[in-house]
C-alpha cells in the first residue's frame, strides 16, 4: 500500500470576504453557491468527472436577462470545450457571448429552466501546461447588451476551469479533486473517501477529517487572512505522489 498525498496551498490573504449585493449568483447542482471568481479544478477530461453543471440565480425582484463570455484561456484553443448556458457549443472563443444571438432569461428568485447548462473541457493541452478558461457571466438588456448601471448591485460574476495536465496521473487521477471557495466555507469534491488535513504555514497541524466520497463543506470563517496548506492522503500500492496548487 501507499501513502498518496496531494497537497493544496491555499492563500487566503487573496481572497476577499464581502458583503458584496449580487444581483445573481452560481449555484451547483446541490444549491451550493459558487463563489464569484472562484476556480473549478479538474484532473480529468473525461465525462462525467471533468463536467460541471451549475445554475444561475437570480437574488432581484424582476426578471432578469443573461449571457456569458470567455475572457481569456490558455492552454487550448478553445476547441473540446463544451459550454452549455441556453444552448450549448462544442467549442469556444475569447470575447463572444453566449448564447450567440440571443440570452437567457431567469425570473425573479429562481434559476434558468434549463437543467443542462455546464462546464466540460475535453482537450488534453500539450501535456505539460494547464488548460484554463476564464467565464464572465453578465447581465443584458432586450437588445443584448450589458446592463451595467444597477445601483448597489453586481451585475456580473466570473468563474475559472482549470485542468492540470500534471494531474493527469495514474496515481492520483481516480482522485478527480474539485473545489471551490463558498462564502466562509470551502467545498470539495471528490469521487472516494480521503483523509484531508489542514497546517498553518509552520507546519502546525489545525484540523483533521475523513471526507466522504461527493461534496464535503469545510468551515474556515477562522482562518481568513492566513495561509494554509490543505493535505489529501490515502494508501495504494506503496509509492508516494504530491502535487500543491496554489489557488489564485
Amino acid at each position: 500500500m501507499k501513502n498518496l498525498k496531494i497537497i493544496i496551498l491555499l492563500l487566503l490573504s487573496n481572497f476577499t470576504f464581502s458583503q458584496i449585493d449580487y444581483a445573481f449568483i452560481l449555484e451547483d447542482s446541490n444549491g451550493n453557491q459558487i463563489a464569484d471568481q472562484s476556480t473549478l479544478q479538474f484532473s480529468s477530461i473525461e465525462y462525467p468527472d471533468a463536467s460541471f453543471n451549475f445554475y444561475t440565480r437570480n437574488l432581484t425582484n424582476e426578471s432578469i436577462k443573461l449571457k456569458a463570455e470567455v475572457i481569456s484561456m490558455s492552454g487550448t484553443d478553445g476547441s473540446s470545450m463544451e459550454f452549455c448556458f441556453g444552448e450549448c457549443y462544442y467549442s469556444v472563443d475569447v470575447g463572444l457571448a453566449y448564447p450567440l444571438g440571443g440570452y437567457v432569461t431567469v425570473q425573479a428568485g429562481e434559476t434558468q429552466i434549463s437543467t443542462g447548462d455546464h462546464f466540460f473541457n475535453q482537450n488534453p493541452g500539450d501535456g505539460e501546461n494547464p488548460v484554463e478558461f476564464s467565464f464572465r457571466f453578465f447581465m443584458v438588456d432586450e437588445n443584448g447588451d450589458e446592463v451595467v448601471s444597477i445601483p448597489e448591485l453586481q451585475t456580473d460574476y466570473f468563474i475559472n476551469y482549470y485542468y492540470s495536465s500534471s494531474l493527469n496521473l495514474e496515481d492520483i487521477d481516480y482522485l478527480n479533486l474539485i473545489y471551490y471557495l463558498q462564502g466562509n466555507n470551502i467545498i470539495i469534491k471528490i469521487n472516494s473517501p480521503i483523509n484531508l488535513k489542514i497546517y498553518d504555514i509552520a507546519g502546525k497541524l489545525i484540523y483533521s477529517e475523513l471526507l466522504e466520497q461527493g461534496l464535503n463543506s469545510i468551515d474556515i470563517h477562522d482562518l481568513k487572512q492566513k495561509k494554509i496548506i490543505l493535505s489529501f492522503e490515502t494508501q495504494a500500492n506503496n509509492k508516494i505522489s504530491n502535487k500543491k496548487i496554489i489557488v489564485p
